[in-house]
């Protein structure tokens, strides 16, 4: 559990380890609906699509507050999962312990083995606790971002990512477990 590895943060740390959560999210050709502020007497009018495309987004942030976000089309399973935790090794570093919820493509046995074989910890929240992921500051920020705005289609999403994401303000991840 996340908890765990918050004991042993300083023990980790020594050994030359990086504390890292990572999570997933999509962003879909629609309108982020939010409530907001209108004049009175007035009848706003909020575009929305029905359209189905989509970007899924694999994100990772460092107790240093680095970032790393990888975009795919592709559903979210295990092997994407697996080319995502090379990434950030290949990104961060090969002393990597990861801290993760239980989404079924990260409790993959096949994921599992291969963090082992890569020298990588795995460290899972316990069930239903996103508000102990440190990216779901990151997954609200977007979506707070693109409120109210229609994107019609996919080219505008990953427009709006484009400019986005850089501008994320990293959370620090130690405020988040436990």
């Amino acid at each position: 559990m996340a908890c765990g590895v918050q004991k042993k943060w300083p023990t980790l740390k020594a050994e030359g380890y990086r504390i890292v959560a990572i999570d997933q999210h999509t962003q879909k050709v629609a309108t982020e609906q939010k409530p907001d502020w209108f004049p009175v007497n007035s009848r706003p009018r909020l575009p929305v699509s029905g359209a189905r495309e989509k970007v899924n987004m694999l994100g990772a942030v460092t107790d240093d507050r680095e970032r790393f976000v990888a975009l795919t089309s592709n559903r979210f399973n295990a092997e994407i999962a697996k080319h995502f935790l090379r990434a950030i090794q290949h990104e961060f570093g090969k002393k990597l312990a990861i801290v993760l919820d239980n989404a079924s493509y990260f409790i993959a046995k096949t994921l599992k083995k291969q963090a082992a074989a890569d020298g990588l910890l795995l460290e899972f929240l316990p069930a239903h606790s996103p508000e102990m992921n440190p990216l779901e500051n990151c997954w609200r920020q977007l979506r707070e971002g693109r409120a109210n705005h229609l994107f019609r289609t996919l080219d505008d999403v990953n427009e709006y990512l484009s400019m986005a994401l850089p501008a994320l303000n990293s959370p620090q991840i130690y405020e988040y477990l436990c």
